[in-house]
């Protein structure tokens, strides 16, 4: 849930209590299905698959969203401030192997020399407490680095090795490329198609199947 929170998650209440909003790219399809696959019991619809105009340009994504319940709520008063996500000592403290793991699958990407998290969303302030709790929790010394006006957290390549060691039990296959910088092999995008992905899908972008 942390590492879902860090990156693309969002919560909204409906009534009393708050549900999970998961929204990603089509080509991270088998990420959608692990998450829906873990809030399964408080779910009640399946994965969604569909096409949105952002600009000009048409793209495809994959989503669901949970029933309400009062752990999203829960969250929600953890990360929100103002209605805006924000970062606290208590939120970065959080951060372990597995919170790592899923934030990276989320928000990384492969650089020409290291791993980034694009952490554009939130404050320098709010970065250096991240990369701090990394160092902590982790023990990973990453830094900060500008990317289109914003800090993101950059992982230099003599950490990957460690890296990967720490959280690659949690990551999904089709995610390790990101832990492969481009001038060590050419960069792939995950475009998982497996049958047990479709089981869960009823849109016609997602194989026109439903279960």
């Amino acid at each position: 849930m942390i590492g879902t929170m860090l990156g693309d998650g969002g919560l909204r209440f409906r009534g009393k209590n708050c549900r999970l909003h998961i929204k990603h790219s089509l080509k991270q399809l088998s990420l959608v299905n692990y998450k829906w696959r873990i809030f399964e019991p408080i779910i009640s619809m399946k994965v969604r698959c569909f096409s949105q105009k952002v600009g000009i340009k048409d793209y495809n994504f994959a989503e669901f969203v949970t029933l309400t319940h009062p752990i999203f709520t829960h969250y929600y008063q953890l990360f929100y401030k103002n209605n805006k996500k924000t970062i606290t000592n208590e939120v970065a403290d959080t951060i372990d192997p597995l919170v790592l793991a899923v934030w990276i699958m989320d928000d990384g990407s492969a650089e020409y020399a290291g791993l980034s998290i694009q952490t554009h969303s939130f404050s320098e302030a709010e970065v250096s407490l991240l990369i701090k709790a990394i160092k902590k929790n982790i023990g990973i010394q990453t830094s900060k680095r500008i990317n289109k006006g914003k800090y993101i957290i950059y992982f230099p390549f003599r950490t990957l090795q460690e890296l990967k060691s720490k959280l690659g039990k949690y990551i999904l296959p089709e995610f390790e490329y990101k832990f492969v910088p481009y001038r060590e092999k050419p960069r792939r995008d995950c475009t998982p198609d497996s049958d047990e992905n479709r089981s869960m899908i009823q849109s016609d972008l997602c194989g026109n199947v439903q279960s």
